[in-house]
């Protein structure tokens, strides 16, 4: 009796080890696991008539239709409402949309749009840059909620006159990066997990 209940144990342990066929074990697909992102891409926005074949599309992990590019006759920009505040950088009035990056396969590409991974065409890409250089090109202008912090990430830091702050970017970690204005450094924070803190970042031009 006791022979067989063991090896009733020993099958049940088996089972439990052996992997599950058709199971998605690419942890980039899971919205719920933290992820570092190490590239961000550039947009390259269409011309209106390049919308009328096609609408331009963004599309969820299973290929149905998350949302759409489309022109706007007042502003006179190709828009998409849905990225707006959920990607890195979002000004279509500039022809400039970024996002965090990842390979998918020949033809996509995963962007980053909020708190989930999206799939675009990899032809609609105009160029793709390494995160952290991408990131010390950019200046930091900062604002009254800012909080400031030393090097432990822990100690604050209280500035003068933070209004009058526009910092280069000096260095990345994670969701901190270090600023620096003349004789001021600090370490503040541009995002909470995948989401960028909007209207800090500024283009270097």
């Amino acid at each position: 009796m006791t022979k067989n209940i063991l090896l009733i144990i020993f099958a049940l342990l088996c089972m439990s080890l052996k992997p599950t066929t058709g199971q998605n074990t690419d942890i980039h697909n899971s919205d719920t696991v933290a992820v570092e992102f190490s590239r961000i891409a550039q947009l390259c926005v269409p011309f209106p008539e390049g919308l009328s074949d096609s609408i331009l599309s963004v599309y969820n992990l299973d290929f149905s239709v998350y949302a759409n590019f489309e022109y706007d006759t007042i502003s006179e920009e190709i828009r998409c409402e849905a990225l707006k505040g959920n990607v890195f950088y979002y000004y279509p009035s500039w022809d400039i949309i970024y996002f965090f990056y990842e390979d998918f396969d020949t033809e996509y590409c995963r962007i980053r749009v909020g708190e989930s991974w999206k799939l675009i065409k990899k032809k609609l890409i105009y160029d793709i840059y390494e995160l952290v250089p991408f990131l010390c090109s950019m200046e930091y202008w900062t604002n009254q909620t800012d909080e400031f912090f030393q090097e432990d990430l822990k100690t604050k830091i209280e500035p003068s006159d933070i209004p009058a702050l526009k910092c280069k970017i000096k260095d990345v970690k994670g969701d901190w990066i270090k600023i620096q204005n003349g004789e001021f450094k600090a370490w503040v924070k541009w995002k909470n997990g995948s989401i960028v803190f909007q209207d800090c970042l500024r283009l270097d031009i």
